[in-house]
C-alpha cells in the first residue's frame, strides 16, 4: 500500500510511536477503594412555640447516622421533640420514623441504620416552648 507523500513520514512516525507505547509494559496495581469518613454537618436555626425545623441530608452509603441536639435555647434546659425520617415526595414535610425528647447534650439522642438514600431530621416544640429558641443539631452520616 502506498500513501500520499503528504501523509507518508507524518502517518508512520504516528504509527511507530503508538506501537512503541502498546509495547511497553505499564502494569497497574489494583488498590482498594478506600474507606471515607462519616460526613458531619450542623443544622441550625430557631423554632417557635408551637413549630417545627426540618433539614433533609443524604447518605451516600449505608452504614450508622447519629442526630445530636448540642444547643438549645435560652433556657438551656428546654425539651423538644427530635426525629428522623424520610422526607415527604412533594418537598413539605418530614415523615418521622424515630422520635425522642432531646435536651441538649454532647452524646447522640438517635442513633439509626441507614442505606444510601435521602433523609431528615425535624426538630420539633412538644408543648413546653413559650418563646423562640436557637437550635444547633448535628448530623453524622455515611
Amino acid at each position: 500500500m502506498t500513501l500520499p507523500a503528504r501523509f507518508g513520514p507524518s502517518l508512520m512516525a504516528s504509527l511507530l510511536a503508538a506501537l512503541a507505547v502498546a509495547g511497553c509494559d505499564n502494569a497497574s496495581t489494583a488498590t482498594s477503594p478506600t474507606a471515607t469518613s462519616p460526613v458531619t454537618e450542623t443544622f441550625s436555626g430557631q423554632v417557635i412555640p408551637g413549630g417545627s425545623a426540618a433539614r433533609s441530608f443524604t447518605s451516600a452509603s449505608s452504614g450508622t447516622a447519629s442526630i445530636t441536639l448540642t444547643q438549645i435555647g435560652p433556657p438551656a434546659d428546654v425539651v423538644v421533640g427530635l426525629g428522623i425520617g424520610i422526607p415527604q415526595s412533594n418537598g413539605s414535610g418530614c415523615y418521622l420514623t424515630k422520635t425522642v425528647p432531646a435536651a441538649a447534650a454532647a452524646a447522640p439522642q438517635i442513633t439509626v441504620a441507614v442505606d444510601a438514600g435521602t433523609y431528615c431530621v425535624r426538630l420539633y416544640d412538644t408543648g413546653s416552648l413559650v418563646a423562640p429558641v436557637a437550635f444547633s443539631v448535628t448530623i453524622v452520616r455515611p
